[in-house]
């Protein structure tokens, strides 16, 4: 929705239609009122005209966009200066000066526009003054005239002090309305960037993982089809029916549906299935030692404890090259506890961090309230500790 430079600028018309009115009153004065000929009312009241054709034409547009410019004030002068040959022709004229006080401060601004007025009202009440008398007062003193005066710097300072007021709520609500365009943006980014990173966790958990197995069984039945045709048909099964798992994770995956894991298979029974792949398959002494309830009952600590066991396991067999793996799943009342060890290479602390597995653990155990412990060393094998709250 456009909104204006300033609120207080919604009211410029009814300020408008004032003016015109009041100069309309002023000029039907000059010409009916009697005092100077014909002639110097003739030229009042076209003076008059060129007031309200002057605000009309530049008044305007410089109280929206040029308040307080050079030009503002160069037309401020202007006006001072007509009204002063139109006073000068007939003190009737001074009746416009109710239309001139705002337009004077909405301008210049508060200071140059107490000037102009004082100016003016200065002009009206020298004339006056001159002759002793005010336009159709019948003689009232010059302190009426100062009065008069003084309430219109008065209704300008006022008028000044809500234009100002106005301008500082309207500068107020675009920076809000920025920051709010710019805080939707950052909060569109930061989605993106939650909703890339869930689904690089969910492929390196899911398709990466299966796809690496497929290709190392692959391998292996490529290496055993000449010596062992029968292991060989061994490991091409269970390649394939690991490409139908990872099939199934990916059909999940693209109708967003939960992983086939998070529905029906145990925790322990997909443990078992991985400890024996890594034995059958990869000839791995792999066990797996269960103690206390068989699963956990939250089905998501389930999933997540299985993708841990996962990754664990799929980084002894790329990396550790060990022969001996044990895998430990207990439960108690203070929550569930997963351990791999194994007696292959280790590594040094501080390469812990790199990759992308042991980092995702971290991460989402921190989330699930858990914590990681790993303990290796280059030649002494890796502990890989999980213990997550019930």
């Amino acid at each position: 929705m456009s909104r204006a430079p300033d609120e207080w600028l919604r009211w410029q018309p009814v300020w408008d239609a004032y003016f015109v009115l009041v100069s309309a009153a002023g000029l039907g004065g000059v010409l009916l009122t009697g005092g100077p000929g014909p002639a110097r009312r003739a030229g009042a009241a076209a003076l008059l005209v060129v007031l309200v054709a002057a605000h009309l034409a530049l008044g305007r547009r410089l109280i929206r966009t040029g308040r307080g410019t050079r030009q503002a004030l160069l037309y401020q002068v202007g006006v001072v200066l007509v009204f002063a040959a139109a006073v000068g022709l007939t003190t009737s004229s001074a009746l416009v000066l109710f239309a001139l006080c705002a337009p004077a401060f909405m301008t210049t601004g508060p200071v140059a526009g107490t000037l102009a007025v004082l100016a003016m009202n200065l002009v009206w009440l020298g004339v006056a003054l001159a002759g002793d008398t005010f336009p159709g007062s019948g003689g009232l003193p010059a302190v009426v005239g100062t009065t008069v005066a003084a309430l219109s710097v008065v209704l300008g300072v006022w008028v000044s002090q809500i234009i100002r007021q106005s301008t500082e709520r309207a500068v107020l609500i675009r920076e809000l309305e920025a920051a709010r365009a710019e805080l939707g943006r950052v909060s569109y980014e930061a989605g993106r960037a939650a909703e890339r990173e869930q689904v690089a966790d969910v492929i390196h958990d899911t398709l990466a993982q299966g796809l690496s197995s497929t290709i190392m069984l692959l391998q292996a039945a490529g290496s055993a089809l000449e010596a062992d045709p029968a292991r060989a048909r061994h490991y091409l099964e269970v390649a394939e029916a690991t490409s139908r798992d990872n099939l199934a994770d990916a059909r999940a995956l693209i109708t967003a549906r939960p992983l086939p894991e998070a529905t029906s298979a145990s925790l322990v029974d997909g443990l078992r299935r991985e400890v024996d792949r890594l034995r059958d398959v990869h000839g791995i002494d792999a066990t797996l030692q269960v103690d206390g309830a068989p699963d956990p009952a939250d089905t998501a600590l389930n999933v997540d404890l299985l993708r841990h066991a996962q990754e664990a396991l799929s980084n002894v067999r790329k990396h550790a090259a060990a022969g001996r793996v044990e895998v430990v799943l207990a439960t108690d009342a203070g929550g569930v506890r997963l351990e791999v060890h194994d007696d292959g290479g280790g590594f040094a602390a501080d390469t812990a961090t790199a990759g992308h597995g042991l980092p995702l653990m971290r991460r989402r155990l921190r989330q699930a309230g858990g914590e990681l412990e790993v303990d290796s060393a280059p030649g002494e094998g890796t502990s890989l500790r999980i213990r997550v709250p019930a």
